[in-house]
């Protein structure tokens, strides 16, 4: 591990302070991922589809939601439940009298939308977890979502080969290019 020392390497930085800060914000990152994966685990403990965190009031996509608008308006109350008592009133205010005060980083608009992000991100990250799990049991992917089998990378490369050599106006190969394409077919194929 290393340590950074606390001292300024350029004369215009405040090395100390950036360092700080970076060690706060790392801080609340890793805090982060323990609450995302938390979040997630209920979610699937739970049963609920991934099609619940689509809103079926509103959006594109509302034809896809399987949840209730009094399912989907609860989760937006819980979140919304966590905001400080500033961004209440503020989204209580008309627009107009709102006008472009902010609290924190958004408007009144901004907090508005607050929570279909939050929701939306959480779709996501329930979305990519999903996927992961399958191609886990499929035996695809380490549980490690960085670490893939050999078999998986030997696969993909063999197939990225082949489609380059489909895709080349041309190949010199002292092998005949159909023959070459059959038998990298059948090596994909032989690893499953």
């Amino acid at each position: 591990m290393t340590t950074p020392t606390k001292t300024t390497a350029c004369a215009d930085i405040d090395t100390a302070a950036v360092y700080d800060a970076v060690e706060a914000y790392t801080a609340s990152v890793l805090k982060n991922d323990k609450d995302t994966i938390k979040m997630l685990n209920v979610l699937i403990e739970a049963g609920v589809p991934e099609t619940h965190l689509i809103s079926p009031i509103q959006g594109p996509n509302k034809h896809k939601s399987t949840s209730t608008p009094e399912w989907f308006n609860g989760l937006k109350a819980a979140i919304e439940s966590k905001y400080p008592p500033q961004v209440h009133a503020l989204m209580a205010m008309e627009k107009q009298t709102a006008g472009n005060t902010y609290v924190g980083a958004n408007n009144r608009c901004g907090w508005k939308k607050k929570a279909n992000s939050i929701i939306g991100g959480m779709r996501t990250a329930y979305i990519n977890r999903l996927k992961r799990d399958g191609l886990i049991a499929e035996g695809k992917m380490g549980a490690d979502t960085r670490t893939k089998p050999v078999e998986v990378k030997v696969t993909e490369l063999l197939g990225d080969t082949k489609s380059r050599i489909q895709k080349a106006d041309t190949f010199t190969s002292a092998m005949d290019l159909d023959v070459m394409i059959r038998q990298l077919g059948e090596m994909i194929k032989a690893i499953g």
